[in-house]
């Protein structure tokens, strides 16, 4: 995709990997207090799609584009649950 490598930050990075964390947690809690199977495989979704995108690193060992890949899958994925919470919100 002739995309310059990018640098990043290891202060930021485990900024990142906390807040997905933090939120991850939460959403478990969500969940378990719903206490809804549904959605719990729904979670299990969640599991599998971040183990995928693990998979997907390695296999690329881990490269510049792998990692520009993630991030921007990442931000999707970030920018989607935004919008699902907003419409959550607004409903209550």
């Amino acid at each position: 995709m002739n995309l310059g490598s990018v640098t990043w930050d290891r202060d930021t990075v485990e900024n990142l990997r906390l807040l997905l964390d933090r939120q991850l947690s939460e959403l478990e809690e969500c969940v378990r207090k719903q206490g809804s199977e549904h959605k719990m495989r729904r979670n299990a979704a969640i599991h599998n799609y971040f183990r995928k995108l693990e998979k997907f690193l390695n296999q690329e060992k881990f490269s510049d584009c792998a990692w520009e890949i993630i991030r921007t899958e990442t931000r999707a994925r970030l920018q989607q649950m935004f919008f699902i919470m907003l419409q959550i919100s607004r409903r209550n």
